[in-house]
């Protein structure tokens, strides 16, 4: 008789480190190029409504996270995921993968120090990391510039090839842009919504899974200038196919229950040719979904919003800053006439395709009546949402150098786009909160909105009491 030994061999240990700071509002670092927001709205009661609403009710985690918990996962390896820097996942961790960002830099150091401290080998990815370089580095860290799933996705994953990168000396990897976007797996949502569930009920209260997904990468648009999604991307612009984008949802309609999709592209529709082949790949096979797109007004005409509508797009977010042309042109925004995007905005919501238009107060050629005017725009415009972010100017952006001599906070979480972090030629940090405050209760308690707002309240306290009672 023979006997067949296996030796079974323990997998490589990793999980992924995602820290975050301990403030009341919502904080997420996908958004902002990968640096990150904070979506800090004010401090009037409204403001902190909202303040609320956003942390409770919106929730996506950084598309990054998403991938590598299923590329990390394969026969060799197991993966998890934690908040917490000082949990049993870390300590029993072989390596550990810290996700970097502006808007949770400090505690993000201070998590790498405690690494450091343990020993833990640790990869560093996130675009603020490739830009702050010497900050990220100890002595058991690695630094994975440009995208990690291609890192990963590449690199055989065995402890003896893991350990030799270690033991090289070389702390900075070049990983560069993933060219064939179909060529990375699904991310592992099921995985990560066992931790966390993903969330988007900013419009319809339904607590239905908010599937974060990607259609394309890559943003060639002249606000570069002050912009981090370059940075993170690259330029050029790269898609997955249609046919891949489609599998995908198809794949997570089998996995929850009618879900929702967030795309997370920087420009949604920037090749017109894709989308199209994109919104009738969903309509001919009959796939019942409703998404969310971030695009630029210039992008979208009759024929596309009919299109986009027909596909299941309930929600378009849509930069419009500011109403004047010269603090426009000073931060090199290109954008579309006041015609074209009131009749825009109109046409998407006359489609039921509500609209959020982003405004940006505080720019540097603005003033208190610049800004109020914009604020009176915002209620001009057919929009059903508005949001009033802070202009911030970011590190490793080309403006970034003419503000650094004028910085009034060297704290970097503070850079959460809803904060003055520079010596304003015309405004202070106190007349930006009252700005703020101003713009978000003149939009969302005018008439037009009370049904909104009533809706928001009284379902957000149904879903915490129903919750508490659990």
């Amino acid at each position: 008789m023979k006997y067949i030994y296996q030796i079974t061999m323990d997998k490589i240990k990793f999980c992924i480190l995602d820290v975050y700071p301990n403030d009341n509002f919502r904080i997420c670092k996908d958004t902002a190029g990968g640096y990150g927001t904070g979506n800090n709205f004010g401090n009037s009661i409204l403001s902190k409504i909202l303040n609320v609403f956003t942390a409770t009710q919106i929730h996506q985690p950084t598309m990054g996270v998403g991938y590598l918990l299923s590329i990390l996962k394969n026969e060799v390896s197991e993966v998890q995921y934690t908040n917490d820097a000082s949990s049993k996942m870390v300590q029993d961790a072989d390596f550990v993968v810290l996700n970097s960002s502006i808007v949770a830099h400090e505690t993000e150091l201070k998590a790498l120090e405690y690494l450091n401290e343990i020993n833990k080998k640790t990869f560093v990815i996130g675009i603020f990391s490739s830009i702050k370089k010497e900050e990220y580095l100890k002595s058991n860290s690695i630094l994975i510039e440009g995208e990690a799933e291609k890192f990963f996705n590449e690199t055989k994953l065995n402890i003896e090839n893991l350990n030799k990168l270690f033991n090289s000396g070389d702390k900075i990897i070049k990983a560069g842009f993933v060219e064939n976007l179909d060529s990375l797996p699904f991310p592992d949502w099921v995985a990560y919504t066992k931790i966390r569930k993903l969330k988007n009920n900013f419009l319809n209260f339904d607590n239905r899974t908010a599937i974060p997904i990607l259609a394309t990468r890559g943003c060639p648009y002249s606000c570069f200038h002050y912009c981090t999604y370059p940075l993170q991307q690259g330029r050029k612009v790269r898609a997955r196919t249609p046919e891949n984008i489609v599998s995908e949802i198809q794949h997570w309609c089998t996995h929850f229950k009618n879900p929702k999709f967030i795309f997370r592209d920087p420009v949604f529709s920037i090749n017109r040719k894709h989308t199209v082949a994109l919104c009738n790949l969903l309509i001919e096979k009959k796939i019942k979904v409703d998404f969310l797109v971030e695009t630029h007004l210039k992008n979208l005409d009759d024929e596309l919003i009919k299109l986009l509508k027909d596909a299941g797009l309930k929600l378009v977010y849509v930069g419009v800053e500011s109403k004047h042309t010269d603090v426009l042109a000073d931060i090199n925004r290109a954008t579309v006439t006041q015609d074209t995007q009131y009749e825009t905005i109109k046409k998407l919501e006359e489609k039921n395709i509500h609209v959020k238009s982003m405004f940006m107060i505080g720019n540097p050629e603005d003033d208190e009546n610049k800004v109020k005017e914009t604020i009176d725009y915002s209620r001009y415009l057919r929009n059903t949402l508005a949001q009033f972010s802070v202009f911030t100017p970011y590190p490793g952006t080309p403006l970034f150098k003419s503000y650094e001599n004028i910085l009034t906070s060297t704290k970097y979480e503070d850079y959460n786009q809803y904060n003055l972090v520079f010596k304003h030629k015309h405004l202070n940090a106190s007349k930006i909160t009252k700005l703020k405050n101003l713009a978000y209760s003149k939009f969302y308690l005018r008439i037009n909105s009370t049904k909104l707002v009533y809706f928001y309240v009284r379902n957000f306290l149904l879903n915490l009491f129903a919750t508490q009672n659990k």
